[in-house]
């Protein structure tokens, strides 16, 4: 009796602890705005001074950090938009739709710069690289290949192909060494930004449902991976070596994104729960249930605003309690 009281004992001691940790953040939610459809993509400035949201109403909108403020709507897309990116200087903004065309737009004038067309099927990944010169573009597509743009000459580079079935998502590395792409294939691939080499140079196993998301933390270390079984992976980078999977969310998620500090991380579920993890120990240090399924994530560099793209069409802030 008395080793099964101590038992309860360091039980209740556990999930206080634990409950405890999760305490420590506090975040207020607040709907900033709307599309007239689901939000499908999110995507905050280097600045931390702006977000674009994309939907499934065919329209890009850009937002003030952290007011919240709608500051304009771009229209163009001839069917919903899927992903968007803001160049490393934030200068333009990158999209991809169903209508088969990536879309560059200065973001200063709100305006149209250029139609990048070559997919044979829907564009569901764009990622502009992180350089100041707001070089290049990948972009991923159902036709299974990933493309590589020139931003300036408005040209194709290079297609890049080896995914069995449909490419997700694609992310380039904040040092410019590598782009990640997914697929439902159940595989990443990791490719090289040189422009003369066309395979790839790690392939990277371990899902076992398909990959929606792919992402780079910021000191290019680390590469998350998420699933359609709603199951996060962290990759060693450039070794490609699996560190830990983390059993998330109940329902698949489609987007992730890390802070600065290169271990929060924050995942969001169509199980309607937005989560913060640290990804040095796996450990769960934040989660919040949200009222409507959530498409899409991503937050300030230190983690202070988070941002949500929901399936009722809402854009939403949770602005930490206190600050920073």
């Amino acid at each position: 009796m008395i080793l099964l009281k101590n038992f309860l004992i360091i039980i209740f001691l556990l999930v206080s602890t634990f409950n405890y940790s999760l305490s420590k953040l506090n975040y207020e939610m607040k709907i900033i705005g709307k599309h007239s459809d689901e939000v499908l993509g999110v995507f905050v400035n280097q600045k931390n001074t702006q977000v674009a949201t994309c939907s499934l109403d065919e329209t890009i909108k850009i937002w003030s950090i952290p007011a919240g403020k709608e500051l304009c709507i771009l229209k163009g897309h001839l069917g919903q938009v899927n992903n968007i990116s803001f160049s490393g200087s934030d200068k333009y903004l990158a999209s991809g739709s169903s209508d088969m065309t990536v879309r560059i737009w200065d973001v200063e004038n709100c305006t149209q710069e250029m139609i990048l067309q070559g997919h044979t099927d829907q564009v569901i990944g764009v990622y502009f690289s992180q350089d100041d010169d707001n070089s290049f573009i990948a972009s991923t597509s159902f036709d299974k290949t990933i493309k590589l743009w020139d931003r300036k000459l408005g040209t194709e580079i290079k297609t890049l192909r080896g995914h069995t079935k449909q490419t997700n998502n694609v992310a380039y590395s904040y040092d410019g060494k590598q782009i990640a792409s997914c697929s439902d294939d159940k595989t990443i691939k990791i490719w090289s930004t040189d422009l003369t080499t066309q395979s790839p140079l790690l392939t990277l196993t371990g899902h076992d449902s398909p990959i929606l998301t792919v992402l780079y933390s910021f000191d290019s270390k680390y590469l998350a991976s998420s699933d359609q079984n709603g199951n996060i992976k962290i990759w060693s980078i450039p070794n490609g070596e699996l560190i830990r999977t983390i059993k998330a969310h109940d329902d698949l998620i489609q987007d992730i994104s890390f802070a600065e500090d290169n271990k929060t991380l924050v995942s969001a579920s169509l199980d309607k729960k937005v989560k913060l993890w640290d990804i040095t120990t796996g450990n769960n240090i934040f989660s919040m249930d949200i009222d409507s399924e959530i498409w899409s994530v991503d937050m300030v560099s230190d983690a202070s605003i988070i941002v949500l793209g929901c399936a009722d069409g809402t854009v939403r802030f949770l602005t930490k309690k206190g600050g920073k």
